[in-house]
Formats: structure tokens, C-alpha cells, sequence
């Protein structure tokens, strides 16, 4: 059962009067119990009336409008500051052709390609026919002339 809390409560704590705790724990309140949500309403409209009047309203209005501008522009300033030479695209890119220019020179990329070549040049010799695929071939070839033999001496 949730109690509720007295006018006097919230005028502190709309007063300020009371600590973090208390103060989180009324918060907390007001979410779930409409009976102090309008006491705390009543306790500011009570302290609204203590407040002193705006006397010229567009003069406070502008005032408070050129804070939020200038305070924009700390913000615009903070986030458009440069960023170190070392964070640019264009020292990662030099960075890069440096690097490819000294592994060039120093024959990186011709071991890779004597490397590469060595490969291919096994896989050649890996697919080489097989010796039976030539024994047929050679058979069929002697089965061939042997024909064309037998026709010669038949049409004599």
C-alpha cells in the first residue's frame, strides 16, 4: 500500500528543501499516484504565484533565444575543429604509396611473382598425361597403320 504524502512535502520539495534521495524517491512517487501528482501540481501553482512577474516578455524571450544561439555556436566551433593531419585520408594514401614504393624497391612483389611462377610450373607438370594415355594412343596409332597396310596389299 503506497502512502501519500503531504502539501507540505511537495512545497520542499518543489522548494528545494530536500535532499537527493528524498527527492529521487518523490519523483519516483509521482509516476504512480495521481492523488500527490495533484498536490504537487497545486504546490507549484502556489509557488508560480510567489515568483515575480515578467515585466517585458519579448526582452526575456530574446535574451534567453541569444543564449541557446550563442551556446549552438560553442557547439558548431567544438565540432568543427580540424582534425590532426595524421586522421586525413590524404596522409593514409601517402602513407600507402610509401610503402608499396619501398617494398617495390626492395623486390617484395618479384620473390611473390618467382614464388607464383614455381607453382604454376608444378601444377604443369602435374598435369602431364599420364604413360598409359600414351601407350594407347601409341597402340591405336600401330592398329591404324596396320590397317591402312592390309588395304594396300588388298588392293594389289
Amino acid at each position: 500500500m503506497t502512502t501519500h504524502y503531504s502539501k507540505d512535502d511537495w512545497m520542499k520539495y518543489v522548494n528545494d528543501e530536500l535532499n537527493e534521495k528524498e527527492r529521487a524517491f518523490l519523483e519516483n512517487h509521482l509516476y504512480t499516484c495521481d492523488q500527490c501528482l495533484e498536490l504537487y501540481i497545486d504546490a507549484v501553482d502556489m509557488q508560480e504565484e510567489i515568483l515575480p512577474s515578467i515585466s517585458d516578455e519579448a526582452a526575456f524571450m530574446n535574451d534567453i533565444m541569444q543564449k541557446i544561439s550563442f551556446e549552438n555556436m560553442e557547439i558548431e566551433k567544438i565540432e568543427e575543429r580540424k582534425r590532426p593531419f595524421y586522421q586525413s585520408s590524404i596522409f593514409h594514401y601517402a602513407i600507402a604509396a610509401s610503402l608499396t614504393l619501398i617494398l617495390m624497391s626492395a623486390g617484395f612483389f618479384q620473390s611473390i611473382i618467382k614464388h607464383t611462377e614455381t607453382i604454376q610450373k608444378a601444377e604443369v607438370s602435374l598435369k602431364e598425361e599420364p604413360k598409359s594415355g600414351g601407350l594407347v594412343d601409341k597402340t591405336f596409332a600401330w592398329m591404324d597403320s596396320f590397317d591402312s597396310s592390309k588395304k594396300e596389299d588388298f588392293k594389289k
